[in-house]
């Protein structure tokens, strides 16, 4: 369960944010005015838009390769997200939303999966001493870099 809530939030966090910006911005150039209940339009748009990028997991390494079906599907979802919530013309849906859709879920995917993948472990102390070599030199003098141990 906690495998879906946290790439959600993350997921929602980031599409709330940079949604909230695009839309300030571009209706602001393109029609003067933001619509009103702005905040609310951004958090149910970006719920929307959340929920299918959890349950996708898109990423720049197949969105456009073997995955290009499920690119397409997300391509349909913010196009009608843009149009029909966020209240922008269709044309201008169409290139806001599949701009915004080529770059967000991706760089998205990347902050989730550098978020949630777990933490490498560290060298123990015990790995970190120098190692006596297995092999000794032909030579019956010990090479003079070798560790004291190594010394006859």
């Amino acid at each position: 369960m906690a495998a879906h809530i946290w790439p959600l939030l993350i997921y929602w966090l980031v599409l709330f944010v940079v949604c909230y910006i695009v839309i300030e911005v571009a209706q602001d150039q393109l029609y003067d005015e933001v619509t009103p209940r702005v905040g609310l339009k951004v958090a149910l748009g970006s719920l929307i838009l959340a929920v299918l990028l959890t349950w996708l997991h898109p990423s720049f390494d197949t969105m456009f390769t073997t995955n290009i079906a499920w690119t397409v599907l997300q391509g349909i979802v913010w196009f009608g997200v843009f149009t029909l919530i966020f209240q922008f013309h269709p044309w201008h849906a169409l290139a806001l939303g599949l701009c915004t859709m080529l770059i967000i879920p991706g760089v998205a995917t990347l902050g989730v999966d550098s978020i949630l993948k777990p933490t490498p472990q560290l060298a123990s102390p015990k790995s970190l001493e120098p190692r006596i070599p297995v092999r000794q030199g032909i030579s019956p003098a010990a090479p003079s870099n070798a560790p004291p141990a190594a010394k006859k």
